[in-house]
């Protein structure tokens, strides 16, 4: 091999050596960059994860207490409840009939067009109507940023997850009525977060039911175990 070929085949190698060093220090750049803007992103996440469940607290939690308390007293809330919210999914009126029946979605109708008050909310009076009004679009703009994922809704569902679902089921029928056309809906992210959380607390619910049978069995076979065994008469 001649010492030009020697040369040659030295600055290739050198060339290699660099392209790999070069590749590794872009990588690892790369790699950093993701990782600042996940953690960044992660962060930005959690705080307004926090700050929905302040808004949630300080603005919401009153409305939805009137919300249940006249639905509790002029048994709206019984008609309601006679369909599992497990059945709730697409909050129009087609999907309204056929879970309800139109005897039920009239009185319903009826018992909520003669409730006439005003009730004081914050600085303000307002009808309950108008209360539900006011506090579905509120939870429309929370639920908002949970279905755009600018708020981690892990870190919201523990907290708010019982009254979201129990407050929107209490309302699937004003929900549904206002949604005549499927292409044109209200509360479209209120109906996504309902749904996603509604899965959620089943498949928790179905895993805690497990759990607890398991714990009953391991119960009653140790209590089996601890019986004093009658000795057997020859």
């Amino acid at each position: 091999m001649s010492e030009y070929e020697k040369i040659c085949i030295e600055q290739a190698n050198r060339d290699y050596r660099l392209n790999v060093i070069m590749f590794i220090v872009t990588f690892v750049s790369v790699l950093l960059v993701y990782l600042d803007y996940r953690n960044r992103k992660s962060k930005e996440s959690a705080e307004k994860s926090i700050s929905i469940a302040e808004t949630f607290a300080k603005q919401v939690i009153e409305k939805l207490a009137i919300i249940h308390a006249y639905f509790e007293a002029y048994k709206l809330t019984e008609l309601t409840e006679k369909c599992q919210f497990l059945y709730f999914s697409n909050f129009d009126t087609e999907e309204l009939k056929n879970l309800y029946s139109q005897e039920v979605i009239s009185k319903y109708v009826h018992i909520l067009s003669t409730i006439n008050v005003e009730v004081e909310v914050g600085d303000k009076t307002q009808s309950l109507k108008s209360i539900i009004c006011d506090t579905l679009n509120e939870l429309e703009y929370l639920c908002m940023y949970i279905t755009t994922k600018v708020a981690d809704e892990k870190y919201i569902y523990n907290s708010l997850h019982q009254q979201f679902l129990k407050t929107i089921a209490v309302l699937y029928i004003e929900i549904s009525l206002s949604n005549t056309d499927s292409k044109d809906k209200y509360y479209t992210n209120v109906i996504s977060v309902f749904n996603l959380w509604k899965k959620k607390y089943y498949k928790a619910e179905k895993k805690e039911k497990r759990l607890t049978a398991l714990e009953n069995s391991t119960k009653r076979f140790f209590s089996w175990l601890k019986k004093p065994k009658t000795p057997k008469i020859k």
